[in-house]
């Protein structure tokens, strides 16, 4: 069966996760076609009959939802803890020296967004009473170009994104992850009239899933890895990528059940820019009825074994 799958870039690492799954056959042992179709610029995916699954960040399903789309979550590959960091430009030193600055997301109301709102309060500081304008510039790569050309002041990326544009003179003002915050995790998402009418393609797309995690952290496959980081994340350096494996490991969840509690705090943050999100009640979006077969069964844990690595809840 051949599946459209929306997919962000590397808005999180978890985002490898896909890539790895796909260049690697792994959606093909469950006879499934699946197609990345990427989700550019600032555009907020919306699911179609043509295209109606996806691994996006689960707010951008929450707004679809918010808007009468019928989505179901159904499993989440990151555990939400941020480990991205707030990179500024030469001359910004401190915090203070953000109020009335700059900063470049995605789409508002989106994961960049609210891990920079996110960011900003871990400084004190409010982006709205600040004068800190969060402007929607695009994916990592268009904002990392906005930054280099001095378009806006600093961002919220990746941690090897932010390494790699130290070293051509900016500035790491926040590490995340030291703090334990948790924001918006990467979700697979898709339309509810898909799963009811095609549960084992679903299955075969969350199964493949897990499998490209485990492979992404197998230590025999390392070097597969690296490479297809070094391609997503347009790396050219072997050390960056090799910490934003490292990285990597360190947020992704092996079993990847949503957290209802992750997702209201997140939706906490959308209502500062749109109050309908608080229409959507996570506990109807959030389905991980194939997570829960699949981890009851032993599969996810087989899974793993196979390629070497330790399983944990």
């Amino acid at each position: 069966m051949k599946v459209n799958l929306l997919r962000l870039g590397a808005v999180g690492l978890s985002s490898i996760v896909p890539a790895v799954a796909q260049a690697n056959g792994l959606f093909e042992k469950h006879d499934l076609d699946v197609q990345l179709v990427p989700v550019l610029g600032t555009a907020v995916p919306e699911f179609t009959t043509t295209n109606p699954i996806g691994h996006i960040g689960a707010p951008a399903a929450v707004m679809r939802a918010s808007g009468g789309a019928d989505l179901r979550l159904l499993a989440s590959f990151d555990t939400a803890r941020l480990s991205s960091c707030l990179v500024v430009r030469p001359g910004i030193d401190t915090a203070d020296e953000l109020r009335g600055r700059r900063l470049g997301a995605r789409v508002t109301g989106a994961a960049m967004w609210i891990h920079t709102v996110l960011a900003l309060e871990a400084l004190g500081l409010d982006w709205a009473k600040d004068q800190i304008s969060i402007a929607e510039v695009g994916d990592p790569t268009d904002i990392m170009h906005a930054l280099e050309a001095g378009a806006i002041d600093g961002a919220v990326l990746a941690r090897a994104q932010c390494e790699q544009l130290c070293r051509e003179g900016c500035s790491i003002l926040l590490d995340l992850f030291p703090l334990g915050v948790h924001g918006a995790s990467d979700a697979l998402i898709v339309t509810a009239q898909f799963l009811e009418e095609n549960p084992e393609a679903t299955e075969g797309v969350i199964t493949g899933f897990i499998e490209g995690a485990a492979f992404t952290l197998s230590p025999e496959k390392r070097k597969i890895v690296l490479e297809t980081i070094k391609s997503e994340m347009r790396i050219a350096d072997n050390a960056i990528a090799e910490n934003a494996l490292r990285e990597l490991s360190r947020v992704l969840a092996r079993k990847p059940y949503p957290s209802i509690e992750h997702l209201r705090n997140m939706q906490r943050v959308m209502s500062t820019s749109n109050a309908c999100v608080l229409m959507v009640t996570m506990e109807d979006m959030v389905d991980d009825h194939v997570v829960r077969r699949l981890d009851e069964g032993g599969t996810i844990d087989r899974i793993y074994a196979s390629y070497s690595v330790q399983t944990v809840v």
